[in-house]
């Protein structure tokens, strides 16, 4: 597979050789079409010009034909064309070398070169093969009529090896150009893809390092490359700060992970091995199997937990699941359920609730899942004598707003973002929610997520509230 720098500069070469190449062959051939045209005009204005001399000074007698010599070679001379005058017969009568005894006088023409001109018009051709000049010659034919009635042809040409010479020098003038232009222009190619590849590079050899683990790795971004390519850095680094969170997430997950485990795993490891070595009595095993089986009902717990989470993530949920009920209904009975726990703590607690009930469609088990997580977590961090609420009320685009509120502990404003994670806890410590994963709310962001809908917190003057939404059900 070729490198890039070395496919782009090679492509890149190849189609400025074709494109000079192109323009080099149409300016060629633009340029043999206007000599081509210039010679012929040239030739055949000689031609009729010659045929004007001889008209004007007559070939009747010697002396006329001597001072139209004299004309045809001063024009000769000038202009660079040979012009001979021929009579009826197409026998050279006068001729432009000027010679008393020109070796052409006397030649006669072939009939067909003659036949086809006229008094209205001249006839040129490209190439005609002259034997009176042994070599292929631009010739132009006019018409001249003497003043006695006679006719007489005039033959203006230029040899074609001119014209041939021009077309070489044109060509070697046009490789040359060629050759200087890609001679300057690959340097500057060569610049320019370098500096292209730059960046392209430096994103290659982070992706290596990011591989290796590196994930603090970045591109720079710099102005003066392209827009395009700019934004290919900007995207690059934002997703490799998303894979650098996402990995830290990662090793905190197991990191917490295996925290979790370890006390339950460590209790039941030593409880059990104190009952099969005897370190403790026969009569106290009960009491220490009941603390074993607790223990594994956490852990339990835990599996339930995240093998939730993960079929949310990962499915979503589904709509059939997602019918019409009350909200208000569900709420309540949650809110029962931790009657005892309420009592135990002396709670005062406000509800306000719609006196007409809010029928909201959703997933009735996922959702009595948020609201019994949500309380749980209130009724856990409220003080003894301390507050709970309930509230559902409407919120704007037709949607619910359901507010669990509690008062005691502000969460510091740094925590806010984070109470939504995996295993997250205020408490770094951990012994103020001995019975807790850190999984309660992060499970209750995933389902308010899978429903599409949103949920947030806030915690100030010693009141911390949850709220999330839900759409409204259609009227019957």
């Amino acid at each position: 597979m070729k490198r890039s720098f070395g496919g782009q500069m090679t492509l890149t070469v190849c189609l400025l050789l074709l494109t000079l190449t192109l323009f080099s062959t149409a300016a060629q051939f633009l340029y043999r079409r206007l000599t081509l045209d210039m010679l012929g005009k040239a030739v055949t204005s000689s031609a009729e010009a010659a045929a004007d001399m001889t008209e004007l000074l007559g070939t009747e007698d010697a002396r006329g034909i001597q001072q139209l010599r004299l004309q045809l070679n001063y024009t000769a001379r000038a202009t660079g064309n040979d012009t001979v005058v021929c009579d009826e017969t197409g026998t050279i009568i006068a001729c432009s070398c000027g010679l008393q005894n020109c070796e052409h006088l006397g030649f006669q023409f072939d009939p067909a070169l003659l036949k086809d001109v006229s008094a209205e018009q001249s006839i040129f051709r490209r190439s005609e093969k002259l034997d009176c000049y042994g070599e292929p010659r631009m010739t132009a034919v006019s018409l001249s009529q003497a003043k006695n009635g006679t006719t007489r042809y005039v033959v203006s040409s230029r040899s074609s090896a001119v014209f041939d010479q021009w077309l070489r020098e044109a060509v070697r003038l046009n490789i040359l150009a060629v050759l200087v232009m890609m001679a300057l222009a690959i340097p500057v190619v060569w610049y320019i893809v370098r500096q292209q590849m730059k960046p392209i590079k430096q994103m290659t050899a982070a992706a290596r390092r990011m591989a290796h683990g590196q994930m603090d790795v970045r591109v720079d971004v710099n102005e003066t490359d392209t827009a395009e390519l700019n934004e290919l850095a900007v995207a690059f680094n934002n997703m490799a700060q998303a894979l650098a969170q996402s990995e830290r997430k990662r090793q905190e997950f197991v990191a917490n992970v295996s925290h979790e485990l370890k006390t339950p795993m460590t209790t039941i490891s030593g409880y059990m091995d104190g009952m099969l070595d005897g370190t403790i009595p026969a009569d106290q095993r009960p009491k220490y199997m009941e603390i074993i089986s607790a223990e594994v009902r956490r852990l339990s717990r835990l599996v339930r937990s995240m093998l939730e989470v993960s079929r949310i993530q990962d499915q979503g949920i589904p709509p059939e699941r997602k019918r019409t009920f009350d909200l208000c209904q569900t709420a309540g009975e949650v809110l029962l359920s931790f009657e005892k726990k309420i009592n135990d703590k002396k709670l005062e607690v406000e509800t306000d609730l719609p006196d007409l009930g809010a029928r909201t469609i959703a997933d009735p088990d996922a959702i009595t899942q948020v609201i019994y997580n949500l309380i749980d977590n209130a009724v856990k961090f409220c003080p003894e004598g301390g507050t709970l609420g309930l509230a559902i009320t409407q919120a704007k685009g037709g949607k619910y707003l359901v507010s669990i509120r509690n008062t005691g502990p502000t969460i510091p404003p740094g925590e806010l973002p984070l109470v939504f994670d995996r295993f997250h806890k205020t408490d770094k410590s951990r012994s103020a929610d001995r019975d807790g994963w850190g999984l309660g709310l992060y499970i209750v962001k995933t389902i308010i997520l899978s429903h599409e809908e949103d949920i947030y917190v806030t915690s100030r003057d010693g009141v911390t509230e949850f709220s999330f939404t839900l759409p409204k059900a259609p009227s019957p």
